[in-house]
């Protein structure tokens, strides 16, 4: 009985993944859609993969923040979507959560106003290059700052999963930008820009957050 009662609750646990995987899909999809289409051919054609693939990470910070945000505004609907055993553990973790949606949504808005900024070689830009720096710096500073306030209000458990992340996070970008970066100047044909060097940390932060997460099973619950 035990064993069909755990092979049940995996089956349903798999089901929730799923549904959240395809989820996701489908409104990452759409938000692409439409920001290709405000964007305009004109526009991607002059930004060139670089700033694109940074728009795309900001733009997935952006989606993150937006579901989490639903599950803090409607935590029913939320846990049905959401990697969280039900929704009172979204009511007891709100204002962590909200603070986590904040944060991410201000990230990814500064990810895509450096994509659109101009600067030499990109005229087309649309952003004030001091307007996105600006951004930039008072980002990394409130974030800092809220941080340090907020320490203690994250369990050992939240606190070690950060932890864990940061690792994973510097351990990518060390591995990705040190062979890029070895490849350019070795004249392989692998050129690494400025941009690069942005985005690649803050897709590695979103990659470290997922391995610390999945290695203490947690993607599945």
């Amino acid at each position: 009985m035990m064993a069909r009662t755990m092979a049940q609750d995996g089956r349903r646990s798999w089901r929730k993944t799923a549904l959240s995987t395809i989820v996701g899909g489908l409104v990452g999809a759409g938000a692409m859609a439409a920001m290709l289409s405000l964007a305009g051919t004109e526009l991607l054609d002059a930004m060139g993969p670089s700033r694109v693939a940074l728009a795309a990470v900001g733009l997935i910070y952006v989606l993150m923040a937006a579901m989490v945000g639903f599950g803090v505004a409607a935590p029913r609907a939320g846990a049905k979507v959401l990697n969280v055993a039900d929704a009172e553990e979204l009511y007891d973790d709100r204002a962590n959560l909200l603070f986590s949606t904040i944060v991410m949504t201000l990230l990814g808005a500064t990810f895509l106003l450096l994509a659109l900024a101009r600067a030499p070689g990109f005229a087309a830009g649309v952003v004030p290059a001091s307007a996105a720096f600006a951004s930039l710096a008072l980002i990394l500073a409130g974030g800092a700052l809220a941080s340090w306030l907020w320490r203690g209000r994250f369990d050992e458990l939240s606190r070690q999963l950060g932890l864990e992340g940061a690792s994973w996070a510097f351990y990518i970008s060390w591995i990705v930008l040190t062979v890029w970066g070895a490849a350019d100047f070795l004249g392989l044909g692998a050129t690494l820009t400025p941009i690069d060097a942005v985005t690649v940390p803050a897709a590695a932060l979103l990659a470290g957050s997922f391995a610390a997460i999945g290695r203490r099973g947690m993607m599945v619950r």
